[in-house]
């Protein structure tokens, strides 16, 4: 479906489960705050959820392509 992915840098918390599972997709910057690379637009769709629903903070925002957030625990 060519799902996107943000992250809310108010509620990462730099745990790193996204870097750790998905080096490709997500780096920490110098705040330690994740930060969606241009590989995030490489891994599949149900992919980019199950790391959004790894994120312990749930910072990771999975959007359509009409720009509205996915519910990654439906």
């Amino acid at each position: 479906m060519g799902y996107t992915v943000k992250v809310d840098r108010e509620l990462c918390i730099g745990a790193g489960a996204c870097v750790a599972d998905a080096p490709e997709a997500f780096k920490f910057d110098d705040e330690n705050i994740a930060v969606p690379q241009p590989g995030a637009a490489d891994l599949p769709d149900e992919r980019l959820m199950e790391v959004a629903r790894e994120c312990p903070a749930s910072a990771i925002l999975v959007v359509d392509e009409a720009g509205q957030e996915v519910d990654v625990f439906a």
